[in-house]
């Protein structure tokens, strides 16, 4: 095995793609172990000395169970326990063949041999250049982004999303290894300097000389190869402008001291993000910003405040001055409070869960983009009471898995929309119906006169029938098969489901989604089995 490929191992870059499953898992009980095979190869040979790791689904955490490929790409992970896992190869300078099928999802429940959990990689390409300021100066980690050029329009215009690939070293020289084949546009600098990893102080600019996207030229790409001397000189730097602002009391005015706040910024008219460093105002009640460079933003109060307050954002544009004056108005807000209940279980350790639950009440408006709420921590006799809500339509949630509110009702009514609430209302005697999901489905998807292509990824639907769906109780759960068709899904509320196939995806392949679906009755506490069978006759195939 060449050098370079151990010291690329000894520098490991961990790749992992999306979650399999984005609900938290239960591992099933230990005992038995797995063995899970495969070979790594680039153009059908082997690739040795590559580190193939295997990460638990159940933790989002990489595991420590780890194998290297021998000098034909072979690899064995031995003595795996039962669980939801994902295989990663580990190697940086590599490109998967299909983008689409880029780790392998295994879910392990007894002791069983694995074979031919492959991965086809390509050498990736390599772009290198420079970047300097208008004097010719080289910035030292100075952040560099790459951008794919068949990205949706608006994701290219959204560049404050985007993170740095690599920064500069200290002649200001960078490389970016490891790049799928494709067209690109590179940028240094940034865009805004708020939200952001780097630092720079200066304004982006992409290669070779524009600081707008459109204009940018484009870098191709090629299997293995490397474009060099593509620099990029930043030659204004990021102007930094101070708010100033004061949080008082909507009744009196009166300034309101040690108020939590932050900041929000619009990044288009359909998107913002939040941050908030745990600076509170004033005795005065006054707030700051600095360093922030023009662009739309609003000042927020922090939800970390009383629980009986509320204050909608004050918008502001920073355009080329400080912006000063801004006042924050804080006033009463209304409420609701009831019970929890826990329906449909004996178990105690559920009943003793349930006494500690967070229950979360938000608000839907038509005023604002932001769904304003407040959570609290439920009684031990099941009574909640949540202040500092906006009008608008309150919904529920928790935050803990294995729970799930199946339904909301006040006096005898079922409110499977959520409950109007009013400016300063206080509403009363809400009952928020709960129950414990410890139902667990287990299945397979076999495949008859047919074969799916080899990045096919089968997408299964989960509908809960005996219930009215709502926006509390979860009725409706996505599952995807693993690379043997195999899927898994737990934390269910007990009752009857139907498990319809709800849809096939393969890249650069062309598949006729066929009709599967089984009811099935899942049972608390225990592990429901379940098996569809799709019919392939002349519905897949290629364009």
């Amino acid at each position: 095995m060449p050098s370079s490929a151990r010291q690329a191992i000894a520098c490991i870059l961990v790749i992992f793609g999306t979650a399999f499953f984005t609900h938290s898992q239960t591992v099933p009980a230990k005992g038995p172990t797995a063995t899970i095979s495969g070979k790594v190869t680039v153009k059908g040979k082997g690739l040795p000395g590559i580190v193939v790791t295997l990460r638990s689904l159940e933790s989002n955490q990489r595991t420590r169970d780890k194998a290297v490929t021998d000098e034909q790409g072979n690899y064995v992970l031995s003595k795996v326990p039962p669980g939801n896992y994902q295989v990663v190869p580990v190697a940086p300078a590599y490109v998967y063949v299909d983008e689409q099928n880029q780790t392998k999802n295994l879910f392990i429940t007894k002791d069983e041999t694995i074979e031919n959990i492959d991965f086809a990689l390509i050498h990736g390409g390599v772009i290198t250049g420079k970047v300097t300021d208008s004097d010719g100066h080289p910035l030292v980690e100075e952040g560099v982004t790459l951008y794919p050029v068949q990205a949706n329009p608006a994701q290219m215009r959204r560049s404050y999303f985007m993170r740095p690939e690599t920064v500069t070293d200290d002649r200001g020289i960078y490389r970016i290894f490891g790049v799928r084949p494709g067209n690109y546009k590179i940028s240094a600098g940034q865009k805004h300097n708020w939200g952001s990893r780097q630092s720079s102080t200066y304004k982006q600019a992409f290669y070779p000389g524009t600081s707008d996207i459109a204009e940018a030229g484009i870098i191709e790409v090629s299997e293995g190869s490397e474009t060099t001397n593509i620099d990029i000189t930043l030659g204004r730097t990021l102007a930094k402008y101070s708010v100033r602002g004061r949080i008082v009391d909507g009744e009196t005015g009166r300034p309101l001291a040690n108020v939590p706040y932050g900041l929000e910024i619009y990044f288009d008219a359909n998107s913002n993000g939040s941050t908030s460093n745990g600076a509170v105002s004033t005795s005065e009640g006054e707030f700051h910003f600095d360093n922030l460079s023009p662009g739309k933003y609003a000042v927020m109060i922090d939800r970390r405040m009383d629980n009986d307050w509320r204050a909608d954002s004050v918008r502001f544009e920073v355009i080329d001055r400080d912006v000063t004056g801004l006042v924050v108005k804080v006033s009463k807000g209304s409420s609701v409070s009831g019970v929890v209940v826990l329906e449909g279980t004996d178990d105690k350790a559920a009943q003793a869960a349930a006494k500690r639950l967070r229950l979360n009440a938000y608000v839907n408006n038509e005023n604002s983009v932001t769904n304003y709420g407040q959570s609290t921590t439920v009684n031990p006799d099941g009574s909640f009471l949540i202040g500092g809500l906006s009008a608008g339509m309150v919904n529920f949630s928790l935050e803990r898995d294995r729970f799930r509110i199946v339904r909301v009702e006040r006096d005898g009514v079922v409110y499977p929309k959520g409950i109007e609430i009013k400016d300063k209302e206080q509403i009363a005697g809400v009952r928020v119906i709960v129950n414990y999901a410890n139902g667990t489905i287990r299945g397979v998807v076999k495949v008859e006169n047919g074969t799916l292509p080899p990045n096919a990824v089968i997408y299964l639907l989960l509908q809960r029938l005996d219930e009215t769906p709502s926006p509390f109780s979860g009725s409706r759960e996505n599952v995807q098969t693993d690379a043997r068709g195999q899927f898994f899904k737990d934390g269910l509320v007990p009752g009857m489901y139907e498990v319809t196939i709800g849809g096939i995806y393969a890249r650069d392949a062309r598949v006729v989604n066929p009709q599967a679906k089984q009811q099935v009755v899942v049972v608390g506490g225990a592990v429901t089995e379940v098996t569809l069978t799709i019919n392939l006759d002349s519905t897949s195939g290629r364009p």
